[in-house]
């Protein structure tokens, strides 16, 4: 278990692609790609967010693990 509360640009993740860094973050509306940019967003809320990836991926934040 992480005491982690936010995820933020640079944060590394693993994704379906493989272990990278997050390099861009947008809040959403439910179930759309785009959204408001953000810096970085509570764990909660991570579902609710799309994220940009260094490896040129992206993915829902119901994909994404910390």
């Amino acid at each position: 278990m992480t005491n982690r509360q936010y995820i933020k640009i640079g944060t590394q993740c693993n994704t379906r692609f493989g272990t990278a860094k997050v390099t861009g973050i947008e809040l959403c509306k439910n179930g759309e790609k785009y959204g408001i940019a953000m810096d970085k967003v509570f764990i909660e809320d991570k579902d609710r967010c799309t994220f940009d990836f260094d490896n040129g991926h992206w993915q829902y934040g119901t994909q994404v693990t910390v």
